[in-house]
């Protein structure tokens, strides 16, 4: 059990979001609420690491009293959650991007979104001339989304702007595409996932091979001057930080490879397995 008194080993708890902290319909619990801004209140380290934007993960995380700089994008940005200010974000290369943009205009069933830094914040970018249904999928659901920025070109916006890319498909055409990359995937740090809210829906997600969670922990944990780093997750893209935890934690309905690699299984997000577990092991009770 983990003291959070003045003076004890002071570890950072961090968390992926979907299929993790938050239940399977993508909300937290009133448990996980309440027992995650108890430990910030003891003083206790607590952060996430999601593969979503900051303007998405404010959202379903509003109830907590976040202090520590959360870790958005898989990784490639950093961002206050008190001020919403977001620190550089580790960018691609643009030989990625170039090769990224040549091999989906021959290939029209699978379309990239491109995430640029543009005009003073982050973009959603994509060729409204070459969408495809799962591109429209995705936008449909944030047709509100202050960071849709549609192109009729890429030259609009400049490749050396680009820290994220994600296509999406059926596995085999993101396999296809993946094997058609090669070349240049070794540039990259790369996840090929399915969505944990759609069964059959794919994601080929690349960042800057230091625009990953694992670095970007790295970074938050020597800030914070933590002496452990406890990582809890469910997904191919929470391998990088388990990786580097002292302690790692999958959730009961993680990937088999995620669960292979933890020190161990917790309950699952739809019984709030995140929260169960700080509140036995740091003395917070239920």
């Amino acid at each position: 059990m983990t003291s959070l008194a003045s003076g004890a080993a002071r570890p950072l708890f961090v968390s992926d979001l979907d299929g993790t902290l938050l239940r399977p319909d993508g909300t937290l619990g009133a448990r996980t609420v309440r027992v995650v801004n108890d430990l910030i209140a003891a003083g206790g380290l607590f952060t996430y690491a999601t593969a979503r934007s900051f303007t998405s993960a404010s959202r379903v995380t509003a109830g907590l009293n976040l202090e520590l700089p959360v870790i958005t994008y898989a990784g490639a940005v950093i961002v206050d959650p008190r001020s919403g200010r977001p620190r550089e974000a580790a960018i691609l290369p643009g030989e990625v991007v170039r090769a990224v943009q040549l091999a989906t205009a021959a290939a029209g069933s699978v379309q990239p979104i491109l995430f640029a830094m543009h005009a003073g914040r982050d973009r959603v970018c994509w060729l409204t001339e070459r969408s495809t249904s799962f591109v429209e999928a995705f936008l449909s659901r944030r047709r509100d989304d202050p960071r849709l920025f549609p192109l009729s070109s890429w030259a609009q916006i400049e490749d050396d702007s680009v820290f994220y890319i994600s296509l999406i498909g059926e596995h085999e055409q993101l396999q296809r595409l993946r094997t058609q990359l090669r070349a240049d995937l070794p540039r990259c740090h790369v996840v090929l996932t399915e969505d944990v809210y759609t069964p059959g829906e794919y994601w080929l997600e690349l960042t800057s091979l230091t625009g990953t969670k694992a670095v970007a922990l790295n970074t938050v944990q020597v800030e914070v001057q933590a002496d452990r780093l406890v990582c809890f997750g469910d997904n191919h893209n929470d391998l990088p930080m388990f990786e580097i935890a002292d302690v790692s934690l999958a959730v009961a309905n993680a990937t088999p490879k995620v669960r292979r690699a933890a020190t161990a299984t917790i309950g699952g997000n739809a019984a709030e397995g995140v929260a169960e577990w700080l509140a036995l092991n740091t003395q917070l009770g239920s």
